[in-house]
Order: C-alpha cells, then structure tokens, then sequence
C-alpha cells in the first residue's frame, strides 16, 4: 500500500485478527480448540470492535482500523491486546507510549500467549529486540496454524529487510490458507523485495482476483509495478484503486510514482491531493517531506532548502520530533558543503535531544543511528578522519547493545565508508555488502569494486543500483545521476 506500507509494515502488521475467546485466561486457553491467539477481554461490545478493526487492518484501511481499536479500549479499558496494537498502529508518540504502557501494566491479567504479544510488540519499539524475537518465536511454536499470527511475524520480518525469512514465514501463512488475500499481499512484497518479480505479479494478481472490488489490491499491484519499473501499468492500478474508493488515499502511489517518472510538478500536486487524506499530523509532514524531495529531483536548489525548512517547522510545531530531525537529514544529504551539511545534522540531533520524550526509544534510536551514519559517510567524503572515526565509534556502540536493521546496517554502511576512503577495498567491500539495499551504499560499493577492477561484481552492482526504483531522497540524490553516466559511458541506465 504505497510508501504507507513501507514506512508503516510493523504498524499494520501488528493489527491482525485473532480467534475470539474467553475472558478468564485459564478457560481462554482451555476454549482455543482453533490452535489461535487468544483474545482476552470481558466486554462483548470491545469484542465486536476489535473484530471489526481486524477486518478494517486486512483490507488495509489503517485509519479505520484504529478508531475501533480505541472504540475497543473504550468499552473495556482492560483491553490489553487492544492497547498494545493502539500503540503499534498509531503515528502520534504521546498516544504510542501511553497505550504501550497500559498494556504493559495490563500484561498480568491476560493469556500467557497475549503476554507474549506484548513482550514483542512492546520490546520492538522500546529497542529489546532479543526478547521481542524471543516472544515472537515462542508464539509461532505455540500457534504453528495460525495463518495470522504467520502473517504478523512475517510482515515484521519483511520490515527488518529479512526478505526470505519474511517469505518463509508467509508462505507458510499461504498454504495455511491459499485464499487468506492479506497474507498474499505480504508475500507478494516479500518476493518484490527479494528482487522476484515473476512472483511477485502472480502474487499480486491472485490478491486482486480475491478481492476485486477493495482499493488495496490495486493500490499494492501498483507499488508492486513501480518496484519493477512498469510506470504506466502502476498509474493504471493506482486510478483503478482510486475509482474504487475516492477515499482510500491511492493518490499518494501515484505521487510517488510521478516523482520517479520525473513528472515532478505532477507529483507535487498529487502529494497535495493525499494531504487531504492524511489522517493525522504525522502523515501529512510525511508527504510533505515526499514532496520536498521533488525539488531535489528537479535540482532547484532554493526551493528545496525552503520545503525542507517549512517540513522542520511543521514537525516542530506538530511535536513530531523524529521527522523535524530527517527533515534536516535530507537538508544535510543534499547540501553540498561539509560545514553546512554538518550544521543541519546538529539540528536533526538537537530535534531528537530537545524534542518531546515520549519518543519510542526504538525510533529515537534508529533516526539517531542514521544520523550518525550520515555524518560518518559526510566526514569520510570530506577527508575528515576525526569525525569519521568519532562517529563510527558512536555506531559501534550502538551496534553492540542494539539488535535493530537499521542501527545494525547504519554502523556497515558508515565503517564501509571509512575504509574505502582509505582505500581499504576489500574490507570496506564486506560492510557495504551488509547494506546492499540502499542506494548510497551501492553505489560506494561499485566504487569499491570498480577500483578493485573486479568488473563483474561492479557490473552487477551497477545493474542492481540503476533499477531501484524507490521513492526516497536517497534513490534521488544517486540513481537518477548513476543511470545517466552509464548512459554517458555506453552502459544501458
């Protein structure tokens, strides 16, 4: 579901439908004759809302999906499961730390298999990833037919980047039941993001043919479609999502897909369009932030540095600190002199330290991790050793006590930087491998390869990094320039 799905995996997985159940947790477990999850609540009036927001969260209509959540709460504020998928789905901070700490408080009163939810759940956005991956694999081992619970574990996987772990897992959830759409929706990503196009598709058309008349199977071929490169096919699935529900909020798919098109001015009015969709603050700063990057694209440099500047103030004014600090991250990839750029990194890392404290320390964590990732590869670039070195060394830490994606290939990328700016090819090469996703990283990476003359591996590199087709200001400050100088050499973009 557009870049929804990608920035939002873990929020939307988290929201899956789980067998109805007692209230008490001992006959709960006596009564899940199903081999599900149980849900533990005495109110029959939240079981019918949280029912509903399950089927909302299946036919990706994530805003609806929450309201019945908090109708749920509402009905019964004892509500444990309810509150810890509040907590995951929600984009407002204060409301993610408040309703993770009821559910946690909560924990006690419920099923041991919902407490391992919550152990999950809670320890991914409070950065215990070791517990959290330890609950999660003890619910797949006591629940090995719960095609949902397949589901949430492999979508969570899929938002780590653990692309075959995630197809495994949703595979599974597949077979379980071959018509579960949501479950092919996932998998269908999985095999796009593994680089398995042909499946992907089959994936994607099954999903479609299952539920013709839902925008999101349209809106997911469509992302799907511009995954590959086929710009028009996506346009023709977006449109078609959009005649099917006007308010579903497809208008960012094709955004994003004008965006890469190079159809900027377009994909500036779309972005506009999505706004009113936008169900909170956070999301529309996000497709602001979207926005702002078409002028990047269009390298109109003062316009740029002026949507990013309104981005910042916005996030601030919202309180959404995580997005003030990317919104000067991208001020500081796109900037091209060191000082500067080093001065807008500042201000994304007083945004974390001064901004409100009910932040996840996951998400505190991680856009912390990418800052110091981007001033390790700034300072490298720069030829400045200190700074390089002081801020691997802050990654290296980092590493060590986190287990999160991002803080782990954050510290690969910055360490890989630093060695090949000291021309320490092959050890630089076995980091930037790690980070094999991103476009900045493969592009140092065919550097190093190509000044190893290691021309095939560099080839391949290259083919890899001129098909990304990614809506994100990395994939604007490098792929677009990276296809035209193949271009340039006789290579095909």
């Amino acid at each position: 579901m557009g870049l929804r799905w990608c920035a939002c995996l873990l929020l939307l997985c988290s929201t899956i439908g789980w067998a109805s159940s007692r209230s008490h947790p001992t006959a709960s477990a006596s009564k899940n004759v199903l081999g599900r999850l149980p849900v533990t609540t005495s109110s029959a009036l939240a079981r019918v809302r949280f029912e509903k927001a399950m089927q909302y969260t299946e036919e990706l209509r994530l805003p609806d999906a929450l309201q019945a959540l908090r109708a749920a709460v509402k009905a019964d504020p004892k509500f444990a499961q309810a509150y810890i998928l509040i907590s995951n789905f929600s984009h407002d901070p204060a409301e993610q730390q408040a309703t993770r700490t009821r559910a946690k408080q909560l924990a006690p009163r419920v099923s041991g298999p919902e407490q391992l939810l919550i152990r999950w759940l809670a320890g991914v956005q409070e950065d215990n990833y070791v517990p959290a991956i330890a609950a999660m694999n003890d619910l797949l081992e006591r629940f090995p037919r719960d095609q949902r619970l397949a589901f949430l574990a492999g979508g969570w996987l899929v938002k780590q980047e653990r692309y075959e772990q995630g197809q495994v897992v949703l595979e599974r959830a597949v077979a379980l039941a071959p018509n579960y759409a949501a479950a092919l929706n996932e998998l269908g990503y999985a095999y796009a993001f593994n680089g398995n196009f042909d499946k992907a598709f089959a994936a994607m058309e099954r999903y479609v043919a299952l539920q013709p008349d839902e925008p999101n199977p349209h809106d997911s071929y469509g992302e799907i479609l511009r995954l590959a490169g086929k710009f028009e096919a996506a346009l023709e699935q977006y449109q078609m999502s959009i005649r099917i529900d006007p308010n579903f909020g497809s208008e960012l798919g094709v955004a994003d897909t004008y965006a890469l098109m190079g159809k900027e001015q377009d994909a500036r009015d779309e972005y506009e369009r999505a706004m009113v969709f936008a169900p909170g603050e956070s999301e529309k700063v996000e497709y602001e932030l979207q926005s702002a990057v078409t002028w990047i694209r269009e390298n109109n440099r003062k316009q740029a540095e002026r949507a990013l500047r309104d981005v910042a103030k916005h996030a601030h004014a919202a309180g959404l600190a995580r997005l003030e600090a990317e919104a000067h991250r991208v001020q500081a990839m796109y900037e091209p002199d060191y000082k500067a750029a080093m001065k807008h990194l500042q201000a994304a890392q007083s945004a974390l330290d001064d901004g409100p404290h009910d932040l996840s320390r996951s998400d505190r964590n991680e856009e912390q991790a990418r800052i110091l990732r981007l001033r390790a590869m700034r300072a490298a670039e720069a030829q400045a050793k200190d700074a390089t070195s002081s801020a691997v060394k802050q990654l290296e830490a980092m590493a060590e006590n986190s287990r999160s994606r991002v803080v782990q290939l954050s510290y690969h990328a910055a360490l890989g930087a630093a060695l090949l700016a000291q021309q320490e090819y092959p050890e630089a090469i076995a980091h930037l491998q790690e980070d094999d996703d991103d476009p900045v990283s493969l592009r140092l990476l065919w550097q190093a390869y190509s000044s190893q003359g290691e021309t095939a591996q560099a080839g391949a590199v290259a083919t890899r990094l001129a098909g990304l087709n990614v809506p994100t200001v990395e994939q604007a400050l490098v792929v677009p320039e990276f296809r035209a100088s193949l271009v340039s050499q006789g290579g095909q973009p």
